[in-house]
């Protein structure tokens, strides 16, 4: 275990790191806002035509594959997910903190999956219940200031590589009982 390095979450990850622009002239954005995804489980990725629609003011984040989503309102109510596949002209809430890990030091998947454990969450939520706005809360920098305590990278991988299998199997096993209960 002397291995594994306590580690600041800001120092292994880049937080909200692109923005979309009007400028870049899209014709059609596709969107995800925070109350559309739960568990990394997508209920619905919203088409915009921006020749005919306006734009939210809150689909401006970019992201990337293996990018984190966590809703930055009520931690608890677990709308946070991996991009693991994405449309094209994809944007998402800035209600969103969107945590890209430096893959040197990080796995992504292995850093979803941390930070998604119950006691995090739990962490999180509690901060937000700290907070001065008019509803709990978190700021990008409450993840970035988190400490996490990472094996080499090569381990992350392996444990990474078996909660993903455990996932998936979950998320078949659920989508064959809506089938059934259908």
């Amino acid at each position: 275990m002397k291995e594994w390095k306590i580690i600041r979450l800001g120092d292994v990850v880049k937080t909200n790191a692109k923005s979309y622009s009007s400028r870049e002239g899209w014709d059609f954005v596709n969107y995800l806002d925070t109350g559309n995804i739960t568990d990394n489980v997508v209920e619905k990725i919203q088409h915009i035509d921006i020749n005919k629609e306006i734009l939210p003011s809150r689909a401006r984040r970019k992201v990337n594959y293996n990018s984190i989503l966590f809703s930055s309102v009520r931690p608890n109510q677990r709308h946070f997910g991996i991009i693991k596949s994405m449309p094209d002209n994809f944007l998402v809430s800035t209600g969103f903190v969107v945590v890209d890990a430096l893959t040197n030091f990080v796995d992504s998947d292995y850093l979803y999956f941390w930070l998604t454990q119950r006691e995090v969450v739990e962490l999180l939520h509690s901060i937000a219940e700290q907070s001065v706005s008019a509803y709990p809360s978190i700021k990008s920098s409450d993840i970035e200031n988190l400490e996490i305590k990472l094996p080499p990278i090569e381990i992350q991988k392996r444990i990474a590589s078996i909660l993903r299998s455990i996932s998936e199997k979950i998320q078949l096993n659920n989508h064959i009982n809506d089938n059934l209960a259908a």
